[in-house]
């Protein structure tokens, strides 16, 4: 019973052991709780999302800049297309609408 006894008394230790460290890890996060609320947790979480994502972002920007000025070209090319047209029928001018008109028919 003495080798039992022992090997009982060390399960024993090592579950309170355990026990102890969830107890103060438990303690932690019901503090962290207390303090910032749910909410809080969760902004602090998309914050350091968004924080990595843009540290992603500059880092792809950096290794291709030549692919990231092209995207930019072409999206602003495509908010000022009506603009654009605008300016290429006013340097063309009316006759130039009835020039094509006339060709078509």
């Amino acid at each position: 019973m003495g080798n039992l006894a022992r090997k009982l008394e060390a399960d024993r230790a090592v579950r309170d052991a355990a026990r102890a460290t969830f107890d103060a890890r438990y303690g932690a996060i019901k503090a962290d709780m207390e303090e910032r609320g749910i909410a809080g947790r969760v902004i602090d979480e998309t914050l350091e999302q968004a924080r990595d994502m843009f540290d992603e972002a500059v880092d792809v920007a950096e290794s291709n800049p030549g692919v990231v000025g092209g995207t930019l070209a072409a999206l602003m090319l495509w908010f000022l297309r009506n603009p654009i047209k605008a300016w290429f029928d006013t340097l063309l001018g009316p006759e130039a609408k009835w020039k094509k008109e006339a060709d078509n028919d």
